[in-house]
């Protein structure tokens, strides 16, 4: 999973942070507009109870100045009363502004009115009565008025809108409160919020920087300890850094260098023509060798050179190159070349001696055993009367024995030849190889090959494979020990190779001597029985492996034998058929 780096999950969380806030905000400034709006509608349920308590008190008032008038007489009475009728009037219109949100109280105002007006209507009658005929007149207009009634009316009408206004003063009252306690959580969860992310920026900052300190360490842990030489450079080619592998190699101090120029560890030409090689890389116009390996000297604090195997990192840090080279010590590596080139050279030289050797002594062997083997067949010849049946047994043995050391030495010839040079590789038909390999064999009329589907095409070296083939069937021939033998041969495909197997009906092979027969000199039967060297089934395995192949031998005793080997596949496909010798 693809990791953030650490400005990129600040960002993030910072970008988080205002989202949450500006979310938190939205709903605060949401609650504080309501918590705004309550509060005013408190207020103006509040000053509409007081300006109905007041319009009832400036009405007793009004009325008890114009009684004081009709008792005292006196125009600031008059006065004071009129001042008191203008203040109602006033504060019934502030009414009719403060209770428009509010229907029910606000259809009551008319009444109110009405209420009011009729009383002030009486009041008037008074002063007209008195101001037509009289003090005593307006004393008997005033009892005879039902103005108690009026002012119950007046009042009753005051009370219940001022119950009604109770009750919506209580319910914004709750509202207020209800506003005021969800701004507080509202400020609460915000700044609880806000304490969180900062905490989880804190935190994950604080462990980014832990893990790149320790990320830092491990990493100079390892260029200190690496066993080649670390050097960093600026795009100025001054070193950086110098680890203490380079100073082993170079034989200076990191202090010594670090601040130098690199072409200090350069040999000529090279130390001269760095810094024109850099320029031309930082414009882009020379060769790019980041990430390539070369193999060049270097020169050691003492003048002395070392070859080196160089590799160039370019990482690029605040929009300014910066480079690292990792330098291999070669000196060890040339000399092992060295002596390998060496002794190849005279594994050569002896190669060579052992080939001139093996065809001399393979002559002069083969020499002595032809006249052994000429001067046997002419004592039989000329002396077969003249000897017993034990001296006839006698020579017979000993021609045996001669004509098994002839073909030992062919064998052993033969197995020394293969791996000399590299097989060729081009198509081979293995039906026409095995076709050749019978006429040589010319199997006797008791035993029978037969080819089951066809053989295909192999890559390889048709000389050899026919080797093979020859001496799985010659083998199989050899050791038969029923009145018919029966050998089969077939083809697997492998996919990319073929598995060639050759199947007899002989005496078998016990499963722990399935290795050891494909060993040179190694055979199961006395010698005294059965005639072989021991080289067939080795050249076979030798042949087979320098194809790139493998080959062994599935078997049990009594139950017969099948020799498989695989080879790399040709282009062209097989014929298809069946084929018998």
């Amino acid at each position: 999973m693809m990791r953030w780096r650490i400005e990129t999950q600040i960002l993030a969380g910072f970008v988080l942070a205002v989202i949450v806030l500006a979310i938190v905000g939205t709903g605060l400034y949401r609650t504080t507009v309501g918590f705004v709006a309550t509060s005013a509608a408190l207020d103006r349920s509040q000053r509409a109870v007081t300006a109905l308590e007041t319009v009832y008190s400036l009405l007793n008032q009004a009325e008890a100045r114009q009684r004081l008038w009709l008792l005292l007489g006196g125009d600031q009475e008059l006065l004071t009363r009129e001042q008191a009728l203008r203040r109602i009037y006033g504060l019934l219109d502030e009414l009719d502004t403060l209770t428009e949100d509010k229907s029910e109280l606000n259809a009551r105002l008319p009444e109110l009115r009405a209420s009011i007006a009729t009383r002030l209507g009486r009041l008037d009658a008074v002063l007209e009565a008195h101001r037509r005929d009289g003090a005593e007149a307006g004393r008997r207009q005033l009892a005879a008025g039902p103005g108690r009634a009026e002012m119950e009316n007046v009042r009753a009408v005051v009370v219940a809108m001022q119950a009604e206004l109770d009750g919506h003063i209580a319910a914004r009252r709750q509202a207020v409160e209800h506003s005021a306690n969800r701004t507080l959580s509202m400020l609460a969860l915000l700044l609880m919020l806000v304490a969180l992310a900062l905490g989880a920026l804190y935190a994950r900052i604080r462990r980014e920087t832990s893990e790149r300190r320790a990320s830092e360490e491990r990493l100079h842990a390892v260029v200190a300890n690496a066993g080649d030489g670390i050097v960093t450079i600026d795009s100025n080619g001054l070193i950086e850094s110098f680890n203490p592998a380079a100073e082993r190699l170079f034989g200076y101090a990191a202090a010594e260098v670090v601040g130098r120029n690199v072409s200090l560890l350069m040999p000529e030409p090279h130390r001269g023509r760095h810094d024109g090689y850099l320029e031309r890389y930082l414009r882009g116009q020379g060769a790019n060798l980041i990430g390539t390996v070369r193999e060049l000297s270097a020169r050691r604090k003492d003048g002395s050179e070392v070859p080196v195997g160089l590799s160039v990192g370019e990482m690029v840090l605040g929009g300014e190159s910066h480079f690292t080279g990792v330098l291999h010590d070669l000196t060890q590596r040339r000399r092992s070349e060295a002596r390998q080139n060496a002794l190849i050279a005279d594994l050569r030289t002896m190669n060579e001696e052992l080939e001139n050797f093996a065809y001399v002594v393979s002559h002069d062997l083969k020499a002595p055993l032809r006249g052994i083997g000429s001067l046997a067949d002419w004592l039989l010849a000329d002396y077969a009367t003249a000897l017993d049946d034990q001296g006839r047994e006698y020579l017979s043995l000993m021609k045996n024995r001669v004509t098994r050391m002839d073909a030992l030495i062919d064998g052993i010839l033969e197995y020394s030849r293969v791996g000399r040079t590299e097989p060729s590789r081009a198509p081979v038909d293995l039906n026409v190889l095995l076709a050749q390999a019978l006429q040589l064999l010319a199997p006797p009329p008791e035993v029978t090959v037969t080819v089951e589907g066809a053989l295909p095409v192999v890559e390889g070296d048709a000389t050899r494979l026919q080797q093979v083939l020859q001496n799985l069937i010659g083998n199989a021939i050899a050791h038969r020990h029923q009145p018919h033998c029966a050998i089969r041969v077939f083809a697997t495909d492998q996919g990319e190779r073929w598995r060639i197997s050759v199947a007899d009906n002989g005496p078998g092979i016990d499963p722990r001597h399935h290795e050891r027969i494909f060993q040179l000199f190694q055979v199961l039967t006395p010698r005294d029985r059965k005639e072989s060297t021991g080289v067939g089934l080795a050249l076979v395995r030798k042949i087979v492996e320098l194809h790139g192949g493998k080959v062994w031998v599935e078997s049990r005793p009594g139950e017969g034998a099948t020799f498989h080997f695989t080879l790399p596949k040709a282009a062209q496909p097989a014929s298809r058929g069946e084929h018998r010798a």
